[in-house]
């Protein structure tokens, strides 16, 4: 057992000294192609306007992420088993996409809907709806793309609709709609 101990000692031994040499280990050669991919400027994301007219893609950063996306005029809704507070459902239907930076949610939260004199409405879930097709937070990578209703209680006379996409965390809102 001493034979054996001994070898054993010496091995950890020389193995502990080249771990703790203080000498800089050689830095690994970067991966062939690498150098050319860092050199290469990065493509810029599509330059969309803020402000859009409904059915158009506008354009939002938020977060050091880049965003277009397309919202509907709201129209009529009424699906749903309780009537609305305020007078009537209204619904928008919206389409984002990531067009560049790390990523980042859209989400229902995030809309409001103003009327000609200002008012605004935050996004509402009329109870007995179906939820399927509702936005909730879609969660983007690069590339991808998220769509879903986005649901408003309005006066019933209610006319001059503006939708603002003001995520949490946002001062103002960062694209519009009219």
């Amino acid at each position: 057992m001493q034979k054996l101990i001994a070898p054993l000692s010496a091995l950890l031994l020389m193995g502990l000294v080249g771990c703790g040499s203080g000498e800089a280990p050689d830095a690994a050669a970067p991966a062939e192609g690498t150098l050319e991919a860092a050199a290469e400027p990065q493509q810029p994301a599509e330059q969309l306007p803020s402000e859009a007219a409904f059915g158009e893609k506008a354009g939002a950063t938020n977060d050091g992420s880049q965003f277009a996306i397309t919202a509907s005029a709201p129209k009529d809704f009424t699906e749903f088993s309780e009537a609305p507070v305020e007078g009537k459902y209204v619904v928008v239907d919206v389409q984002s996409e990531l067009l560049g930076g790390d990523g980042g949610a859209v989400a229902a939260t995030s809309f409001m809907l103003a009327d000609a004199s200002g008012t605004e409405y935050p996004n509402a879930a009329p109870n007995g709806t179906d939820m399927a097709g509702m936005l909730f937070a879609t969660l983007l990578s690069k590339g991808d793309t998220g769509s879903g209703k986005v649901v408003f209680d309005v006066p019933a006379d209610a006319t001059g609709f503006v939708l603002k996409y003001q995520p949490i965390g946002a001062t103002e809102a960062i694209a519009t709609w009219r």
